[in-house]
């Protein structure tokens, strides 16, 4: 069975890769033959290029050029098609199957993206239509949805989103509520291509952080005697910094950190992952996204307001056991939820 993934798969981003390469990785482990659809639309292309070629600060843009091309290396994993720009040139690809997901691809109050009806199927050619854990990140249940989005969902044959706000807007939509799946990264173990760094005894910093954060973060470094590692982004208040590292770096970093702080959606997931303790610095930009998963694996001690004590979450108690038996039996009601979709074999 030909099968595409649609997803935001080629953005210098750490998560936004893993989570494409996990679900990638899972449907191929199935038999199938899996292409990720090559698709960026021009305006989004251009405002991220202006993110990372910066003409008045030539120090940043040259790190980030040096970054670009590790990503551009690891792109290549993927079975991508030649880029498309439009609906015109979706057209011309055509499959069996087409996977929607994950990561924010609903989202289309984003100004980074802007709005662009080919994430919710306009122009896409496929005999099956399946979303696999999309959100719609900012957009809540209740708000105005656009003619085309609502188009656009009721074409898919099968639903099923990352959370549980975008289950409620799908249920505006539809008339039916979505269910909820586990972000892909919980689909396929990336543990064995991991590059562990090396770094031991440090607390794992990802993600962007407001002053009164930075000072509690360092705080608790003092007070542990451990070095923060700033990992994806330059943070200049860290003991040490590895933005320009490839994602299996990136992975690394992960396994083999002491405790996590992050406000970052996937510093969470891979947090849980390692099974490692970890403070979610919560903003409102990613509520939506992460309150599911932590309410439901007994996690949400994890999360921390902008002027709260990252040490009183880190020592705390992370019950893994009990946080898998929830995430275990939804990775396998996530598996059979993709295998029902794309009529595979239970």
């Amino acid at each position: 069975m030909t099968t595409g993934i649609l997803t935001f798969h080629d953005g210098i981003n750490y998560g936004a890769f893993c989570q494409v390469y996990s679900l990638f990785s899972y449907l191929r482990s199935q038999g199938l033959d899996v292409q990720v659809l090559n698709y960026k639309n021009p305006g989004f292309e251009e405002r991220e290029r202006q993110c990372f070629i910066l003409p008045g600060n030539a120090e940043l843009t040259a790190r980030n050029m040096r970054k670009m091309a590790l990503f551009e290396e690891a792109h290549s994993l993927l079975n991508m098609t030649p880029r498309l720009r439009s609906q015109e040139d979706l057209a011309r690809h055509a499959f069996d199957a087409v996977v929607v997901g994950s990561d924010e691809v609903w989202n289309f109050s984003t100004e980074l993206i802007g709005f662009d009806p080919v994430y919710f199927s306009h122009g896409v050619q496929a005999d099956r239509l399946v979303s696999y854990a999309p959100s719609f990140g900012t957009v809540n249940a209740g708000d105005a949805i656009p003619d085309a989005v609502c188009e656009g969902i009721r074409r898919f044959s099968s639903i099923s989103v990352r959370d549980a706000n975008a289950s409620r807007v799908v249920q505006g939509i539809t008339g039916t509520a979505a269910p909820i799946v586990l972000d892909p990264t919980f689909l396929t173990d990336l543990s064995a291509q991991a590059v562990l760094p090396e770094e031991k005894d440090y607390i794992l910093v990802y993600g962007f952080f407001t002053p009164p954060m930075v000072e509690s973060i360092r705080a608790y470094a003092r007070k542990t005697g451990k070095k923060t590692v700033a990992l994806g982004y330059y943070r200049e208040w860290c003991d040490v910094n590895r933005d320009i590292i490839t994602p299996f770096e990136w992975l690394g970093y992960f396994m083999q950190s002491d405790c996590v702080v992050t406000t970052m959606f996937h510093g969470m997931i891979y947090s849980i992952l390692n099974r490692k303790p970890f403070c979610m610095f919560m903003t409102d930009y990613r509520r939506n996204k992460v309150g599911t998963l932590l309410d439901d694996a007994g996690l949400a001690h994890a999360i921390a307001g902008e002027h709260d004590d990252p040490a009183a979450v880190l020592s705390g108690h992370f019950d893994y056991a009990a946080a898998y038996a929830s995430i275990d039996a939804k990775r396998a009601f996530s598996r059979q939820y993709l295998a029902q979709a794309l009529g595979l074999p239970l």
